[in-house]
């Protein structure tokens, strides 16, 4: 222990002597390290960390598998029907719940305030092994009619209800509705987890009432919206559970054929990975990306000990001369080596506190658990071994080679010789071509992503997304029956088209870019499929003026007008892809198809429609995604809540913002107005993950450009001044100055192309890794593959040429007195 304190002495000596070589590596192990914990940070939050609830490992979410694509299956949300027999069937779950989204109006205070809700079964608590912090969860029964009861949020406890402790027994109105609180969610519980944070959660009551003549959801099989649930038994795997309810539902689908025909097996994945979704790829593809920056930076650390280790060769000569062991100066080496990484570490940490703010600044709304992202303990324990491994990588083989001293040759030339060693000249290569090599794959990948990125912010959307501003808002569904809605919808976009600046404005149930994408089966009844074979599309309800607003561009027939009234005909509206896939040889205009879709006691009446136009394909919140078939009705004929209101302006729509609150006031005090957001924004969020993705690798690639042109720099410039009594006596033999600027850069380009080559080659090994990065880019994109090779080739001669240019210029009788 005495030695290994003597060590660690002597390194800080040693490195406070040369305080530029210590402050260049510092900064480079810095950028490294801390690049690589900011980024494990991330991964740390998204990926490692356990759900905060208990047995996280446990909870299982559970979709059935719809094979009506044979090619291309998916997993379906659940009806309540299939849940209730899953439920009752399983041998797998010691329970399962539902859950899904629906947003609410708490009316009774000063102004209405929207409330971001969760519609869960009576089980939803229990299973999560949640106590609520004041109250009780969900009884057995509670999601049956007449007992609609909620557990609301500690937040909202608190901003709303002042904290009462006696909160418990309250009565509410939620969009009209009556209901209890019965509890009050712990301070940090949120499920599920995501951007937007739930303020109430409520029985699923509402949804086994009668509405409007309809049946219940409770007994609609082919209504699929649930979210399900589940916590595994002890000693059953998620495997098991898949098998136990794949034969669930293959049973279902022999004796329930018209509605789940194609549901015949079950998909049962961990929470935590359901949640993470497809995030998992390409995070661990950028924590590989700013691993290889790190590489890059031991790389040129390595090389600066190296020619430091070859300037203290007779040290170490003298060293071995009074008895120190082979291990003994390797020990001495790799400690400094190790001190050096940990100045970086201590660097490298307070980079990374900031930098992990920066990438939460830009981590897309729509990736999870942004929320969660910080230092903490695992991090830090990463950070440490990341140190000590660096410290090793780049300390490890220069002290190797520089224990392997020539007591004669380094007592005889104080270095110069040994320092113009092979084995010196080979190492120091050897980390320039790998530094390169690694560059050139971050580089073409950055490439990629940059084009994929440039094409995607470029697709035709269907629509145009400019000077159009997007509100929503609740209306009570007890005050306003689907008529009233109507009327009142059809009287609030009157008044917002006579807003000054207002150049049109109309209203859509299901806003693409929004994620809200609905698919409702359907039937051409000219040639009429069983119902267990209905094809399915995408839905649309929309108002008159909507096609106007958003320039979805008419190809055929009218779109909807004032006459497509609840008493009018009933109507729809198909785009182009519905044409081409249903239609592809005739005219679709007068065709009649019924839909999977009505309301209320006029429900057969509604389901009958007739195409009278067809429209321009749309993209949804997946704008990389082809078009798909979708129709779309008027919201007159069929209104399910208030849909989102869309406006276009003719100057900036933000400064309609007041009159649009003012009128939404006017109209009913009751009614909140929330998420005024411009159309762009939503398609900012949907391009934020491939913007994330790009902009983090584009800034790696910058990093490795720069690191991998600083050490071929050092290289040239240190092989320069090693050979300068080598260039002054060819100088003064008659070499000319062009020569030796040849020479020299030869020896760059020869080192980069060699790197260029066996990147490239490692580039297009590993192309099908960010594959599923990319939008209509092939991940050996030539162009790509070229423009990197060639601009590294450019600045590496750039890099190479001062040091060149500096050799060039040598004086003969200067460099022959050289040492």
């Amino acid at each position: 222990m005495d030695s290994l304190i003597q060590d660690i002495r002597y390194a800080f000596r040693t490195l406070l002597n040369a305080p530029g070589f210590t402050l260049v590596a510092t900064l480079t192990l810095a950028l490294g390290i801390g690049a690589n914990t900011a980024i494990f940070s991330v991964v740390n939050a998204v990926l490692l960390r356990p759900l905060p609830f208990a047995d996280s490992d446990r909870l299982m979410s559970v979709y059935t598998m719809n094979t009506r694509h044979a090619e291309e299956p998916g997993t379906t949300s659940m009806s309540y029907a299939d849940f209730i027999d899953y439920r009752a069937q399983n041998h797998s779950f010691e329970d399962l719940a539902t859950y899904y989204g629906n947003d609410f109006s708490l009316t009774g205070g000063s102004e209405p305030l929207l409330l971001r809700g969760q519609i869960v079964g009576t089980s939803f608590f229990s299973l999560l092994r949640v106590q609520p912090a004041i109250g009780r969860g969900f009884l057995p029964g509670e999601d049956q009619p007449g007992h609609p009861v909620a557990v609301i949020s500690h937040a909202l406890w608190r901003s709303r209800f002042g904290s009462d402790p006696n909160i418990s027994g309250r009565k509410i109105e939620l969009s009209g509705n009556p209901y209890t609180i019965v509890g009050v969610a712990p301070a940090h519980f949120q499920f599920p987890i995501g951007s937007r944070p739930t303020d109430i959660w409520v029985s699923s009551s509402k949804d086994a009432e009668i509405k409007n003549g309809e049946k219940p959801l409770l007994v609609q099989r082919g209504a699929h919206f649930l979210n399900v649930l589940g916590r595994l038994k002890p000693g059953v795997t998620r495997e098991q559970a898949e098998t136990d309810l794949s034969a669930i539902a293959l049973s279902l689908s022999q004796s329930y054929p018209d509605t789940n025909l194609f549901e015949k097996s079950a998909s049962v994945k961990q929470v935590l990975t359901d949640l993470v979704g497809d995030t998992q790829r390409p995070l661990m593809i950028l924590l590989a990306a700013v691993g290889c920056v790190l590489l890059i930076a031991c790389a040129n650390v390595a090389n600066l000990v190296l020619a430091r280790s070859i300037s203290r060769s007779r040290e170490i000569a003298v060293r071995a001369a009074l008895g120190a062991s082979k291990f003994r100066i390797i020990r001495q080496l790799v400690t400094q080596s190790l001190v050096l990484a940990a100045l970086g570490a201590v660097l490298g940490t307070l980079f990374a506190r900031w930098a992990v703010s920066a990438v939460v600044q830009i981590y897309p709304e729509n990736l999870p658990r942004a929320q969660d992202v910080s230092l903490d303990t695992k991090v830090l324990l990463f950070t440490a071994a990341l140190t000590v491994l660096t410290g090793l990588l780049f300390g490890l083989a220069p002290a190797l080679l520089a224990s392997r001293v020539n007591l004669n040759e380094a007592m005889r030339e104080g270095g110069r010789g040994s320092g113009g060693s092979a084995r010196y000249t080979r190492l120091r290569s050897g980390l320039v071509i790998a530094e390169t090599a690694v560059g050139v794959m971050l580089l073409i990948g950055a490439g990629l992503l940059i084009r994929s990125m440039h094409r995607l912010s470029h697709v035709d959307l269907g629509f145009a997304p400019d000077h159009i501003i997007t509100a929503s808002f609740e209306i009570s569904q007890t005050k306003y029956k689907p008529d009233q809605q109507d009327r009142f919808i059809t009287e609030l976009l009157n008044r917002l088209r006579s807003i000054p600046g207002v150049t049109s404005a109309g209203a859509i149930g299901q806003l693409p870019l929004s994620n809200d994408d609905w698919s409702i089966s359907f039937n051409i009844l000219e040639r009429p499929l069983p119902k267990s074979q209905h094809h399915s599309a995408g839905f649309y309800q929309v108002s008159p003026g909507l096609f106007e607003t958003m320039k979805i561009p008419l190809l055929r027939g009218r779109t909807f007008d004032e006459h497509d009234t609840r008493d009018g005909k009933s109507v729809m509206v198909i785009n182009s892809a519905f044409q081409k896939q249903y239609f592809p040889n005739e005219d679709p205009i007068g065709k009649m198809i019924e839909i999977g879709a009505g309301d209320g006691k006029d429900r057969e009446r509604w389901k009958t429609r007739e195409v009278v136009g067809v429209v321009g394909d749309i993209r949804t919140a997946d704008v990389a995604a082809a078009t798909r078939p979708a129709y779309f009705v008027p919201i007159p004929q069929l209104i399910w809540g208030a849909p989102t209101l869309v406006i276009r302006t003719a100057g900036d729509p933000n400064n309609i913002v007041p009159e649009l609150r003012q009128t939404m006031q006017s109209m009913d005090p009751d009614a909140p107005l929330y998420d005024i957001k411009l159309l762009e924004d939503y398609l900012a969020l949907a391009l934020g993950r491939a913007r994330f993705e790009t902009m983090l690798l584009s800034l790696f690639g910058a990093v490795a450009l720069v690191l991998t042109t600083v050490g071929l720099y050092g290289v040239i410039a240190y092989t320069v001044a090693q050979r300068t009594h080598e260039i002054g006596v060819r100088i003064a033999l008659g070499a000319s100055r062009t020569h030796v600027l040849r020479m020299l850069l030869n020896r760059g380009l020869l080192l980069t192309l060699s790197g260029v080559a066996i990147g490239v080659i490692g580039a297009l090994g590993l192309a099908k890794l960010i594959a599923s990065m990319l939008y209509e880019t092939p991940p050996r994109d030539p162009l790509t593959y070229f423009v990197v090779s060639f601009s590294l080739c450019a600045v590496a001669l750039l890099a190479s040429l001062v040091p060149a240019s500096r050799a060039s210029r040598i004086d003969p009788i200067t460099a022959l007195r050289y040492e």
